[in-house]
Parts: structure tokens; sequence; C-alpha cells
């Protein structure tokens, strides 16, 4: 027994050594001396650095990489920011990836799925709602014409580059201008305040992604038709709680918004699904680095408390979707730039 135990520790200091020797052996040349990560705060900062502060703690112990948060004013201020060398990674919406793929040569590793539980085959999307305040008459594309309409920012993938292309193919516009003949259109400069425009009467519609309508409803204290708010969770909504997390039917749309009472807001659209928030990082960092980094986020689903604190997982959807690479899922925005007439490469 005494020369068994003997053996047994000597096997277990041979493979500590092999996995110190393992560790030592990975090739950091050209590794970053600090890991910059480029964060659109919205109208809050502290809240948004708050909501990634756990991702920058864990990357930073796993990659032995001193990684910092940096904020900038709009999307294309991040992008700009990694145009220049200023951030090697970020995470700021579908189509400001794409395009920071084009002006940035961003590089898509992994993709966000904003959900506290794991499920590892499912393929992460969200959706843009289209919705007005019942008592405005409006209840379809169709009925927006002459009428107030606030999307977000120009590079908004749910909160203008997807529904300005609805209203186009629904209206069967050939060109983008028409959609300003049509309706009255603002920017109102984020999610959160698309809500607000909507809900103070200074426009009579708008859009935004899906899960903002309910958490923004719960914040400002407003009705929202459809939202069966349970309480359970105070920032993640569930689809349980918000049936749009989920396709829903013109006919499904149509049954909440007429039972809907009047000064309320309800949803009268719903966008196809739009493909999750990559997590990219700057394509000329060293591919042992970009490995070790998407190693890490693929992780993340590995520790439950983390997800919690992230209240999101990140997955390879490769396989899911039969394409090559993550950056091919992104080929559905880029012909949205095209319908649009966007000049990637001029933003």
């Amino acid at each position: 027994m005494k020369k068994f135990a003997v053996l047994l520790t000597m096997v277990v200091i041979m493979l500590a050594g092999l996995s110190l020797v393992s560790a030592q052996e990975v090739d950091r040349t050209g590794w970053p001396e600090t890991f910059i990560i480029g964060v659109y705060p919205g109208d809050n900062v502290e809240e948004a650095l708050a909501a990634v502060e756990p991702l920058r703690v864990y990357l930073e112990e796993r990659l032995g990489v001193r990684t910092v948060l940096i904020t900038g004013t709009s999307y294309n201020s991040v992008i700009e920011a990694m145009a220049a060398g200023r951030a090697d990674a970020m995470e700021v919406g579908p189509f400001s990836y794409v395009l920071a793929a084009e002006v940035a040569k961003a590089e898509a590793i992994a993709v966000a799925n904003y959900s506290i539980v794991v499920d590892r085959d499912e393929v992460p999307g969200y959706f843009s709602l289209m919705f007005t305040k019942k008592g405005s008459g409006i209840k379809s594309i169709a009925d927006l014409e002459g009428r107030s309409f606030g999307f977000t920012d120009p590079a908004s993938t749910s909160g203008y580059l997807v529904p300005a292309t609805d209203i186009l193919l629904d209206r069967q516009f050939t060109d983008p201008a028409q959609i300003e003949e049509f309706a009255k259109v603002t920017f109102t400069g984020n999610h959160p305040n698309a809500v607000l425009a909507v809900a103070n009467d200074n426009v009579e519609a708008a859009a935004t992604f899906d899960a903002n309508l309910p958490t923004q409803a719960r914040e400002i204290g407003i009705n929202l038709c459809g939202f069966n708010d349970t309480g359970a969770a105070q920032t993640v909504v569930t689809s349980e709680e918000w049936p749009y997390l989920s396709p829903m039917t013109s006919e499904e749309i149509m049954a909440i918004y007429d039972k809907c009472p009047e000064g309320s807001l309800v949803v009268f659209h719903q966008s196809p699904l739009i493909p999750e928030t990559p997590f990219a990082v700057r394509g000329d960092l060293p591919e042992s680095f970009k490995m070790a980094v998407k190693e890490a986020l693929l992780d993340v689903a590995n520790d439950e408390e983390l997800v919690k604190a992230l209240e999101r997982y990140y997955v390879d959807p490769t396989e899911q979707t039969g394409v090559e690479s993550i950056d091919a899922i992104y080929d559905s925005l880029r012909d949205i730039a095209r319908l649009l007439n966007i000049d990637l490469r001029r933003r």
C-alpha cells in the first residue's frame, strides 16, 4: 500500500508538471499587454459597464492579460476605436459587427445567447418590434403613412436596419429615400429613448428590440399589452412573460392588439429572426490569442453563476446553421445593407 501511495504521488506530480509545461508552451507571441473591450453604453454608462464587469474579470483571470472596458458615444464610435487600434474587441450589435468587419477588420469568434438557461443547440436570435400607443390608429406598417416614427440609431440592427427593410419590402419601395417620404422619420438615439418617445407622445410609433420593450415598460411604469409581468426576475424577461421573444403570427399579434386598452403600449409588427450579437475581436490579433478568447467565451456556459451574472453565455453556431464561419451567419445583414444602399466602407 505504501508503494502504491508513493507511485500515485509520483504520477500526480508528473501530471502536474506536464500541465505546467503545456500551459507554458502556449505561444503568447504578440499577445496584447492590455485587452481592451469596447462597449456602447446607451444612456447609462455606469449600468452598462457594471453589466459587462463580470465578463471583464473572468477574461482577465482566464487569459492572464489585463482587461479593460472603454465606452463610445455611439455604435460607430466603438467601431472607429477598433479601426484605430484603440479597442481589441467589441460586442455592440449584429449590424455594427458587419460594419466593423468591413472597416475595422473585426472577426466574430462567438455569438451571445441572452438567456440564463443554457441550450448549446439553440441558434441565438432576436426580433425587431414596431410598437405604438393603443388609440393611435396604427395597426400595420401601411398605417405609418404620414405618421411620426422613431428609429433608434442609424447603425442599430433592430432599431433601424431591419425595421427600415421591413417597411421597404412591405410597401414595395425601390428606393430607401421613399421611407422618409412615407413617414415622418426621426432618430431617438437609443433603445430606451424609443420607448420613452412613444410613451410621452413625442412620436406615434417606434422600433426597438424585443426584450427592451418589457424592460423599459417595467422601469417607467407604463402598461404594455401582452406583457405578463410575474415579478420573478427584475432583469431577465422570459418568453412566458413576453411572447414576442418567440416567433408570432400576425393573427397572434392582432389578437393581443385588439384586447389592448387605450393608452397602453402595444406591438403591431414583428420582424424575421435577427442573428444575435457576436463577440468580435480585431482580426490582426495573434491566432493563439483569438483562440484563447474564444475558448474562454465558450466555457462561460459551464459556469452557472457567471451565466446568471452576465445573463448570457456564448456559442459557436456554425454547425447548427451549416456555414463555414460565424461571420457567414451575418450575410443576411449584408443583404439588408445592399437593399438600403448602405456603403459599409464609408460608415
